[in-house]
């Protein structure tokens, strides 16, 4: 994207300043700082970067001015390292600083890193999200210059997801405006892209003309790492024109200036393309030599050890399944070794009989009649057990695959993660059915400018559950899509009539009581304010309070959704402002009341509280697996006793 290193202006180089702050010329905190400023704005060192970043932010803080300013420095040294993970932590810390400041343009800058942060893991959803938002700041600012880099920015988007035509107009247009103002850099940076977008079109000589264009002018202006882009760029032009020492000589140039600078991201693309020019000029050890720098760069920026967890986690599901089913078969030969026993029983028995026949071979013929008719009967009784264990196995078999197809049935009715990450930017969902289908279920919608997030427990567990759970999925679905309810008491007391009008409840006693509990959150996007209203669920909201972490309980009305005494006493609707950074969770009750540790007690929600207060500013899939081992160690070797659901949101 057009989010390039800044380098030194006015003729001040990075070691001069350097030279000043290191000998000490400068007495004032407040002239200390702008020289940190200067040094971390001016070098296109990541080294240098997030070492004078991080004293700067130090000196802000004792200055008791907002340290907003060096965070964003810090997070650009990140992220032109690779790393995402902080990257991403100081663009967020740098929101709230901006935030707290009332400097929209501030927040907007940011939006516009992190937007970077995620288009590096090729997330382009979050990233043309963030880019969105920043495009209706500067828009409401009426700020042209950055609102015209923000819509370069986007264009960018647009070509890493393939927009082509839509990006060539975002760069068209942007860069007349920059060249009508004099800004050459951001000029050329959009010929640049430009010729990207010529190149995957195929259309190699309107991408030379555009990419060395670029190149030229961004080399006058000492843009080192947008440079480093466009070369690599115009190797991959120099293969397809079948020039391969030329294009060798632009890669390993490439590769060598960003390996010094440390740009991983560079690092990675040189090492790729020059992986296939040595490739298609017959030097094997080169290709495998620079093939493998590749993979290297690769796993380091997308995060390998985490690819690897989720291997891990599935192929230990493999494992469970197949065991699982040996388990089954083993039980089965245990039935059939049992039958077996019997019939050898038998089979003695009839033996010592027709022996016993031989000795007495005088006996009555009556005594013969008896025996011959006894060895029919046990043969008859032998041919119906063996035909009614078949048809039990049948049966089972029967029963397992309908409710395994119904667990099918049940996954394709929940919201798919793909939808749910369009909707929201982090989050993760704990699901952990006790049998092969669940009760519990989680279920998401937009209406409007409405996100409607709910998590469910129905009555019980299993097929009874399961049946609730759909019926509650179809009533929400009715509610929210057709008629596009948008309070969060209002959605759950229509619920609650669906609820009670399906089933019949009247609320006489000979009547079922099946219900559900439930937490329902109505997040308005435009103003960021979140509904909560809850029947027994209630909701936690966790912030960072100047460093601290501090946990908000909003309590959920004591009544299911379904028949109960208070009848129909309308649900508490609960307004809630969200700043950027907090997290909130809704759960079941499963995870409370799982039976483990040393004295065989339930979890507790205030072990629940500390323990999501301990790990709520890690990332979210991290999150989800800290839960996940927290609840098998609290386990131990007891069965899991009901359906567990929770899901974490940050905003």
């Amino acid at each position: 994207m057009a989010i390039n290193s800044l380098t030194a202006v006015n003729g001040q180089s990075t070691d001069s300043l350097l030279y000043i702050l290191n000998h000490d010329v400068i007495k004032e905190d407040t002239n200390k700082l702008d020289l940190l400023y200067k040094i971390v704005s001016y070098s296109g060192n990541v080294d240098t970067i997030l070492k004078y970043s991080e004293q700067a932010i130090k000196l802000a803080e004792k200055l008791n001015i907002s340290p907003a300013q060096p965070t964003v420095y810090e997070g650009v040294g990140y992220l032109n390292s690779g790393i995402l993970a902080p990257a991403l932590e100081c663009f967020m810390k740098a929101a709230n600083y901006y935030k707290a400041d009332h400097n929209n343009i501030g927040i907007a800058i940011v939006y516009i890193y992190i937007s970077e942060a995620y288009n590096q893991q090729e997330n382009f959803d979050n990233a043309k999200y963030y880019l969105k938002n920043a495009v209706e700041i500067f828009r409401k600012e009426k700020d042209t210059i950055r609102l015209a880099s923000t819509l370069s920015n986007l264009g960018y988007v647009n070509y890493s997801m393939g927009q082509y035509d839509t990006a060539l107009i975002l760069y068209s247009s942007t860069s007349k405006i920059y060249q009508r103002l004099g800004y050459l850099t951001e000029f050329a940076i959009c010929l640049g892209n430009s010729g990207l977008v010529y190149s995957r079109q195929s259309e190699f000589e309107k991408a030379e003309i555009y990419l060395l264009r670029a190149i030229e002018i961004l080399s006058k202006q000492g843009d080192e790492y947008n440079v480093l882009k466009y070369m690599i760029e115009y190797a991959g032009i120099l293969q397809h024109k079948g020039e391969i020492k030329k294009g060798i000589i632009s890669a390993k140039v490439s590769f060598d200036k960003a390996t010094k600078n440390n740009f991983r991201e560079f690092e990675r693309d040189a090492a790729y393309r020059l992986a296939k020019l040595y490739q298609v000029s017959g030097k094997y050890d080169s290709a495998y030599h620079y093939q493998s720098l590749y993979i290297n760069a690769n796993d380091s920026i997308k995060s390998v050890k985490n690819i690897q967890k989720m291997a891990d986690l599935r192929t230990g599901f493999e494992v469970a399944k197949k065991q699982t089913e040996v388990d089954v078969l083993r039980k089965n030969k245990l039935i059939q070794l049992m039958v077996i026993l019997g019939l050898v029983l038998i089979l003695l028995l009839a033996i010592g009989l027709v022996l016993l026949y031989y000795y007495s071979l005088k006996r009555s013929q009556r005594l013969t009649a008896a025996l011959d008719e006894r060895r029919i009967l046990l043969e008859k009784q032998s041919q119906e057990l063996k035909e009614q264990r078949e048809e039990l196995m049948l049966q089972k078999e029967e029963i397992i695959s309908s409710i395994t197809y119904a667990k099918r049935i049940q996954s394709a009715i929940l919201p798919p993660e793909v939808y749910i990450n369009e909707l929201l930017n982090e989050n993760f969902i704990l699901y952990l059915p006790k049998d092969i289908i669940s009760g519990d279920f989680y279920w998401i919608k937009q209406v409007k400018n409405y996100i409607i997030l709910t998590s469910a427990d129905c009555t019980g567990h299993g097929v009874p559950a399961a049946f609730m759970s759909m019926l509650g999925i179809s009533c929400l679905n009715e509610i929210v899509q057709s008629r596009e309810f948008t309070h969060a008491n209002q959605i759950l007391n229509e619920l609650r009539k669906e609820i009670k009008h399906s089933l019949r409840q009247t609320g006489k006693k000979e009547e079922m009581r099946d219900g559900m509990d439930i937490a329902l959150c109505v997040i308005d996007r435009k103003n960021n304010i979140m509904q909560y209203s809850g029947a027994h669920n209630p909701l936690y909201i966790i912030s960072n309070n100047n460093g601290n972490s501090e946990i908000k309980e909003i309590k959920a009305d004591p009544m299911p959704v379904g028949i109960h005494f208070l009848g129909d006493k309308s649900f508490t609707n609960h307004e809630v402002q969200l700043e950027i950074g907090d997290t909130f969770y809704i759960f079941s009750d499963g995870f409370i009341d799982q039976i483990g540790g040393e004295n065989n007690h339930r979890f507790t929600s205030e072990r629940f509280k500390k323990l999501l207060v301990t790990i709520y500013d890690q990332p979210l899939y991290e999150q989800k697996e800290i839960l996940e081992k927290t609840l098998k160690d609290w386990m131990g070797a007891h069965p899991q006793t009901d359906d567990i659901l929770v899901i974490g949101v940050r905003v």
